[in-house]
């Protein structure tokens, strides 16, 4: 470190001696003034500086006044030169690593048929296209996943941890506004790059979310990175433990200045235009959409940024463990960045994330296998399939053969038109002899059902749910539906539930730059008024962020069914279930706007006298009871109401009033409880429905024990006074018209007796084979008889007169 003309103290007396300079001595020189400089060594010249009061924080080096200080500025050169070229070996090892990664993620390209191919074999001209098996099932996931992940009200919701309180209510309303607000509308990048990143992880298994702070924008920002410009070292297993990955990508040379302005970079020199290292999986998907890049890189420079753990020179840890960082440098290992990656008030200096990895099926090793992995062989397999049987028909709908030598046809290079006969000069005049036509067969049914076979399979391995809703048949009722769709649907599910736990990291790591760089009062404008979100709202300590995709139930499919499934159960029940809350919950999953325009609004409970209330019963009104009604009016009210034959046949009714009688018969045992208890501080707060002190609880069941005795005792004798009481006049005179109809039958029956033993003394008198004596007792008995019915005749007369 050089200091420039740094001057000893002169004494006393020294001022005339001449000067001596040490000859040989690369460290002082004099120019041609005789002004001397001395350049000591770096130690030495700090000491000296210190000595002499001119030492500052600068010229210290010393960066822990700011924790995220660019370390570039405050090391030496050759230490910034040795820890570029170090981090660049690493980058190129973990780039040798995964080459056949980059061949098989190109071969996924040309698989989905985005461009048709211009084949010379077996013939110029055959077949090209490629079957689209794997850009269905691609596009079929992209389109599923992007819904769940991504609805229309934003992808944010909370979870209170913990004891639910309102303070904690209310920061977790406030997160999920805001947060669904950012995500929405200031961030409009979110739903896009969003898009893209899970087409590629249904493509190729792996993609990367990176979500950090834009310092020209002021804003978070977040963008989908390629699996193809993502490098990791080959023996991790997670970012949240790889010593070493980068980001690959380009930018522009005003970008660079702009970040050196706001001194995120330093400013030194670098080669601008440098060539731009493309995959080749990159330039095939371009030539695909016809792009090209340009043959010169004008103002573009290739940035590698790195999330590196190194032990740095000049900031090396005291016992020698390998720190996270985060390095931006050139291909060309020019450094522009080098900051520390852990929060200053964390003792464990854990590397903080900006990454997300998005798997669909886990693989052997870091990254995932994707439907490239899993139905591109059937591709291929269904691909040739559909070439063979195209150029099949080709061949039997214009088929070849051989001619004989000397055979002339005019124009033989131009095609036969329909209805056109064309001259020929054929050898012996025989045209049939001078041609051979080669026997080609009509393509092969064999191979047309195998190419069903091969395309049936990746289907139903891809999604199988789209199968049962496509076919349209009815499963019977809806659990069975519900388990089919489940049973059908694990695959889905499963990576649904990884979408799922990506996202919530992905949401967490914005959360937490939400924390860091919000001011204390974040005020916003959203439709229908002005919000705001505090900085301390990002704790997290006591609300968790997590995405409004449901795991449990990754299709639209899944919920109707469910939610089918809930209403049967509720219509056979009603009063047990929130038929409202039912009823939302299923307009919601049906994407029904403004639900609340189908239902009834909610009412107040009415409370007023009896009469009234009976009315609102009626009209399908709520009712509620209050304590300082009459209870026992209102409970003879309401039950002789329920008796009426008008209304009792009505269940609503009936449901309504019986449960306003359980809440009058409930308000009349507390109030009789009550009064049973002297002490009226105790009386106050059963009357209130207050909590007791647990002193008290004791205290009050031995009171209430007794109380409950004596309103038992005063209920049964107020029903033995009420059997006692005179009965309503009416019911007594209908008590008498019954007991004379009783009377009226039994003398009729009396009387029917009679006529008959006349009838039989009758028949005995008539018999001329009996003797006298027996005739004079039958007469006899006939004439008593006869004067027996007669008296009855008149009581029965004097009976009706009565």
């Amino acid at each position: 470190m050089a200091i420039e003309k740094i001057m000893t103290p002169s004494l006393p007396g020294d001022l005339d001696d001449p000067v001596k300079i040490p000859q040989n001595d690369d460290n002082i020189s004099v120019d041609e003034a005789g002004n001397i400089e001395v350049t000591l060594p770096e130690d030495q010249a700090l000491m000296e500086a210190e000595a002499m009061g001119m030492l500052d924080e600068d010229m210290l080096g010393n960066p822990e006044t700011d924790f995220d200080a660019n370390l570039v500025e405050f090391m030496d050169d050759k230490d910034i030169v040795d820890t570029a070229l170090e981090l660049f070996e690493g980058y190129t090892i973990d780039k040798e690593s995964r080459e056949e990664y980059d061949v098989i993620a190109e071969d996924g390209v040309n698989l989905l048929g985005l461009q048709y191919e211009e084949n010379s074999e077996p013939f110029p001209g055959a077949c090209g296209v490629t079957h689209p098996v794997l850009a269905q099932a691609v596009v079929k996931f992209q389109a599923k996943a992007f819904k769940e992940l991504n609805p229309t009200e934003g992808p944010v919701r909370t979870r209170i941890m913990g004891v639910q309180t309102e303070p904690k209510m209310q920061q977790a309303n406030r997160i999920r506004n805001f947060m669904n607000w950012q995500t929405q509308i200031q961030m409009p990048e979110y739903g896009p790059e969003l898009d893209r990143l899970l087409f590629h992880v249904a493509l190729y298994g792996s993609a990367f979310k990176k979500t950090y702070w834009d310092v020209t924008l002021n804003r978070p920002m977040t963008q989908y990175v390629k699996a193809q410009d993502f490098y990791i070292d080959y023996y991790a297993s997670n970012l949240e433990t790889a010593e070493r990955f980068t980001h690959k990508y380009s930018m522009s040379a005003n970008q660079i200045k702009k970040l050196q302005v706001a001194g995120v970079f330093a400013d030194i020199d670098y080669i601008e235009d440098q060539p731009i290292d493309e995959s080749d999986a990159q330039q095939t998907a371009d030539e695909a959409v016809g792009l090209r890049k340009p043959s010169q890189n004008l103002d573009r420079v290739e940035i590698l940024e790195m999330h590196v753990d190194i032990d740095l020179p000049g900031f090396e840890n005291e016992n020698g463990i390998k720190l996270p960082y985060v390095v931006y440098m050139t291909t060309d290992q020019k450094v522009f960045c080098i900051r520390r990656n852990w929060n200053q008030s964390d003792p464990l200096q854990r590397k903080k994330q900006y990454f997300t990895h998005y798997t669909m099926i886990p693989g052997l090793g870091f990254y995932g296998y994707g439907y490239l992995h899993l139905i591109g062989g059937l591709t291929k397999t269904a691909t040739s399939s559909l070439r063979q049987l195209v150029d099949a028909g080709t061949f039997a709908n214009l088929p070849g053969g051989f001619k004989a030598h000397g055979l002339r046809v005019l124009a033989p290079d131009e095609p036969i038109a329909p209805g056109e006969f064309r001259e020929v000069n054929a050898p012996a005049g025989d045209l049939t002899k001078a041609l051979q036509p080669l026997p080609f067969k009509e393509p092969s049914s064999t191979l047309y059902n195998l190419m069903q076979y091969v395309t049936t399979a990746a289907q139903q391995f891809a999604d199988a749910t789209d199968n049962i809703a496509e076919s349209g048949s009815n499963y019977g009722p809806v659990g069975t539906t519900l388990a089919l769709l489940e049973q059908s649907s694990k695959l889905f599910a499963a990576v649904h539930k990884r979408m799922h736990e990506s996202q919530t990291k992905d949401l967490r790591i914005l959360a937490r730059l939400d924390h860091e760089y919000l001011p204390e009062v974040y005020p916003y404008e959203v439709a229908g008024g002005a919000q705001q979100v505090l900085k301390v709202d990002f704790d997290l300590k006591s609300i968790d962020v997590i995405p409004v995709s449901d795991p449990n139930m990754p299709t639209e499919a899944h919920r109707l069914a469910k939610l089918n499934a809930i209403m049967e159960l509720a219509k056979q029940n009603p009063s047990m279930y929130n038929m409202q809350l039912i009823s939302q919950e299923l307009f919601a999953a049906m994407g029904v706007e403004n639900p609340q325009s189908y239902m009834k609004q909610t009412q107040q409970p009415f409370s007023g006298d009896p009469v009234t209330e009976n009315m609102v019963a009626l009209k399908g009104g709520a009712l509620q009871a209050r304590p300082d009604q009459n209870h026992d009016a209102h409970i003879i009210t309401h039950g002789t109401f329920l008796q009426n034959p008008m209304y009792k046949s009505n269940p609503q009714v009936q449901q309504i009033l019986m449960s306003h009688i359980q809440d009058h018969l409930a308000l009349k045992y507390r109030q009789e409880m009550a009064q049973m208890i002297p002490d009226a501080r105790v009386q106050q707060m059963i009357m209130s429905q207050q909590q007791l002190p647990p002193e008290l609880e004791n205290e009050l069941a031995l009171v209430a024990a007794n109380a409950s005795v004596s309103v038992l005792q005063l209920n049964e004798a107020k029903m033995k006074i009420l059997e006692g009481e005179q009965k309503d006049p009416h019911i007594e005179i209908q008590e008498k018209d019954l007991a004379l109809r009783a009377q009226k039958m039994m003398n009729d029956l009396k009387v029917a007796e009679d006529k008959l033993a006349l009838k039989e003394a009758e028949m005995i008198i008539d018999d001329e084979n009996k003797d006298d004596d027996r005739k004079l007792r039958l007469t006899e008995k006939a004439m008593d008889v006869a004067a027996k019915t007669g008296a009855n005749k008149v009581l029965l007369k004097t009976d009706g007169d009565i």
